[in-house]
């Protein structure tokens, strides 16, 4: 028992001796890149991480295009509201003059009003799906300059993985020395920079 004790203590001062010898051979030299950074920490694996809150919050293109479709959501909405605004008048209008009109008078109005409460909800529908297409366009643009962004990072730099992480999310601890949101931040903009000069 005893000797299971003191080799037991052996190897665990031998690890122990390992660990800062490589924490502190770690130490020199210069500032290192995100690339250089995760290639060291996370050795044959090759782990690279990016912050999908930081990214949404930082990327202009995501900015510009969320900008843009929560104006046209406003003023689809406000074009809605107003149509219902001007049937609702309709209705009150038909209902306070409806016992002087005669019996034909009354049916042809309620029909042009049940038509027009027919056009309100395709109108609404409408816009929704519109706004609905116009999202998943904007989402899949997103989509594909990360994916094109992350495999060229990827290959350039032999990641095997590279992890989107969201705080709160499935993995509770990322190490920051794998983070790569800042040159893929960089990299994006300077793109989304690039093609509005260029006009595209």
């Amino acid at each position: 028992m005893k000797n299971i004790n003191l080799i037991f203590n052996v190897l665990l001062t031998m690890a122990v001796v390992v660990l800062f010898a490589l924490y502190f051979s770690g130490k020199s030299g210069g500032e290192k890149s995100a690339a250089e950074n995760v290639a060291a920490a996370s050795g044959n694996l090759r782990i690279a991480y990016f912050n999908s809150d930081t990214v949404r919050e930082n990327y202009e293109l995501f900015k510009v295009e969320k900008d843009a479709i929560e104006g046209e959501m406003k003023s689809a909405e406000e074009r809605l509201v107003n149509e219902q605004k001007k049937f609702q008048q309709d209705v009150q209008e038909f209902q306070q003059r409806a016992e002087f009109l005669t019996i034909t008078e009354r049916e042809s109005r309620e029909q042009k009003l049940g038509k027009k409460q027919q056009e309100l909800i395709q109108l609404e529908q409408q816009l929704t799906e519109q706004l609905q297409s116009k999202e998943a366009d904007v989402n899949k643009k997103i989509f594909d300059n990360v994916e094109a962004f992350l495999k060229d990072y990827a290959k350039k730099n032999n990641f095997s993985y590279v992890i989107s992480y969201i705080p709160g999310g499935q993995i509770w601890y990322t190490n920051p020395a794998l983070d790569i949101s800042n040159d893929m931040l960089d990299a994006l903009n300077a793109d989304y920079a690039k093609n509005k000069t260029a006009g595209k």
